[in-house]
């Protein structure tokens, strides 16, 4: 049978060749693959293009190629896929921009995992009609379309997908919720979001850099997805802000369960370079419908309790509860209010003294940051100085309280009084900031203090946390003739070994000792042993100690009869402004001058 296609073979006069060369050479050139069909479904053509992706067509047998019974006509043997579409453009159909996938071998990736490898192809079939509209076979022309699939499927993966971690990122964990509280809905349980925020991790990954901190966060969600299993959805909003949603919550020890496995999870320190860090995490939590109806409201809300899990220590988990609501707007207005305070003149100084236990000289003062706000009245330290470290506000501050600090201490001076030393406490954020020995340099040229008088305080706590950067940057101040003191000394850290190594020159044992020294109604041989046992460490570096908390004629005794050479609390001076630190220090110069005048006469 002689179909209307075998004109294709036909000769044309052309400078080119023949009709059949000139089409030929087109389709050979082609970017597009091409194949031909007859009415039998037998290819008449197909393109170098073509046989790229399907293998040899073009002079093959079909029934050589698929079987001896196949045709294209997908009602008498099945087809390959891609090439069914074929079929119906003989019969007289038009199928225009379907996207197929055509399989090819499996091999196994890096994980030893078998891969399905193929081409993805996007095609338009059509009909080939004669004049009067009867169909002679059909053509299929394809594009191979692998690299913009690939470029599409990692596009739905990281709409998906945070793409450090690997975790559900946002939008995922939206969708997981809002199909979740459907289902809670409809079934009457309860469900739990756990609001998860790593304590300390901004500091660690400020000072090791953000290398180091990505590495952070890949090995927290693995340990994480390791220890708490599909039974419950893990994602990654952003920054160190994890979330966990606990779909089944009927019973309270259920969240319990996943809060403890969190904790369990970061208990280990991660390895980072050179060090090893320990983490821990602050967890807010909600639950649906007790504490919301809407997302967003919940998420509000566990932020709330997160916040909460902070204030009261870290390392620990808070649920929502009502009151937040008020201590939240609360947070929200201090920290309004903070940010123009400095501009304000709100700040100021109080400052307490330091004398000698054995002598009760005063020689020196510990500057001590306050806040009177316009609309809040008289805050307490305690609740606005972690929010300037949490804002950044600290830094600003900080340079402010250093510089104030040292033109006191050079007014006491230049008044008359002996000289003393002024102590100023830095945050972990300055200990942290680049230009903080620039600024200490610049304070004590503009002053004109004696850097000998000048002690800068920092916890214990910070030191800890990177000690690459403390020996640096302490080395740097040290540079500068200031002392350097170690404040809240024994409070929680067993290892000593770093004393040996920073260059301090004072202890200030934190005032909880202190206190234990005259427990009133109890056995206090424990807090006693614990004195001794850092007045003897003092000696043995060769440092000197100043003891905290002095409220009492009898720890201020016990403390001198056992070495403790400084003494500082309420029993020798409360905080006050300079004009009544002033005249606490004419009286204890007094007091002191009297006692010598006393063992002179003797």
């Amino acid at each position: 049978m002689r179909h209307a296609l075998h004109r294709l073979a036909e000769p044309a006069p052309s400078a080119l060749g023949s009709h059949a060369q000139i089409l030929q050479l087109v389709l050979d050139n082609m970017a597009e693959g091409v194949c031909v069909a007859d009415l039998d479904g037998r290819i008449i053509t197909a393109n170098p293009a073509a046989e790229a992706v399907f293998g040899p067509l073009h002079g093959v047998a079909f029934d050589e190629r698929f079987g001896p019974s196949f045709r294209l006509d997908d009602q008498v043997t099945p087809c390959p896929p891609a090439l069914r579409p074929m079929t119906r453009a003989i019969r007289g159909d038009s199928i225009e921009r379907q996207s197929l996938f055509i399989a090819g071998n499996r091999s196994p990736d890096a994980s030893g995992e078998d891969q399905r490898r193929g081409t993805w192809i996007r095609l338009n079939a059509r009909p080939l009609l004669e004049s009067d509209g009867r169909s002679v076979g059909g053509v299929l022309v394809f594009r191979d379309i692998t690299h913009i699939k690939s470029t599409e499927d990692r596009m739905a993966y990281l709409a998906q997908f945070d793409l450090l971690t690997g975790l559900p990122n946002r939008f995922q964990f939206r969708q997981r919720l809002e199909r979740a509280m459907a289902g809670a809905r409809a079934g009457g349980r309860r469900l739990a979001v756990l609001f998860l925020d790593f304590d300390r991790f901004k500091e660690i990954n400020d000072t090791l850099g953000h290398a180091l901190g990505d590495d952070l966060l890949v090995a927290i969600a693995r340990r994480l997805a390791d220890s708490l299993g599909p039974a419950v959805f893990l994602s990654r909003l952003g920054g160190d802000e994890f979330t966990v949603i606990v779909e089944d919550a009927s019973r309270d020890e259920s969240v319990t369960a996943v809060a403890d496995s969190v904790q369990r999870a970061l208990a280990a320190p991660f390895p980072l370079g050179d060090n090893a860090y320990a983490l821990s995490a602050s967890i807010g939590g909600v639950v649906f419908p007790d504490d919301g109806e809407a997302i967003d409201d919940l998420l509000r809300k566990a932020d709330m309790a997160m916040y909460q899990a902070k204030e009261r220590g870290r390392n620990n988990v808070q649920f929502y509860d009502a009151s937040m609501t008020a201590v939240a707007a609360e947070r929200l207005f201090m920290k309004t209010m903070l940010a123009q305070a400095l501009a304000r003149g709100q700040f100021f100084l109080h400052y307490q003294p330091l004398v000698e236990a054995a002598t009760g000289r005063p020689v020196g003062v510990e500057a001590l940051l306050r806040w009177r706000c316009d609309e809040l009245g008289l805050v307490s330290p305690a609740n606005f100085i972690p929010l300037t470290e949490e804002t950044g506000l600290i830094l600003s501050i900080g340079r402010w309280v250093l510089d104030t600090a040292c033109r006191q201490a050079r007014a006491w001076q230049e008044a008359g009084h002996p000289p003393v030393e002024i102590a100023v406490n830095l945050s972990p954020r300055q200990l942290r900031d680049p230009a903080l020995v620039d600024h200490v340099r610049d304070v004590l040229a503009d002053t004109g203090l004696d850097p000998a008088l000048l002690v800068l305080e920092i916890t214990e706590g910070l030191l800890i946390e990177d000690m690459t950067l403390s020996r640096r940057v302490l080395a740097a101040l040290k540079g500068l003739g200031i002392r350097l003191a170690l404040d809240d000394f024994g409070t929680g850290y067993s290892s000593l070994s770093y004393l040996n190594s920073l260059p301090f020159d004072i202890l200030k044992m934190d005032g909880s000792f202190t206190r234990s020294l005259s427990d009133a109604g109890g056995d206090n041989a424990g807090g006693q042993a614990i004195a001794r046992a850092i007045i003897a460490l003092a000696g043995s570096l060769d440092m000197a100690l100043v003891a905290e908390g002095v409220e009492t004629a009898e720890q201020r005794d016990w403390l001198t009869r056992n070495g403790c050479g400084l003494l500082q609390g309420y029993l020798l001076g409360r905080p006050a402004d300079a004009q009544a630190v002033t005249l606490t220090l004419r009286t204890l110069e007094r007091e002191h001058a009297a006692r010598e005048h006393e063992d002179f006469v003797i």
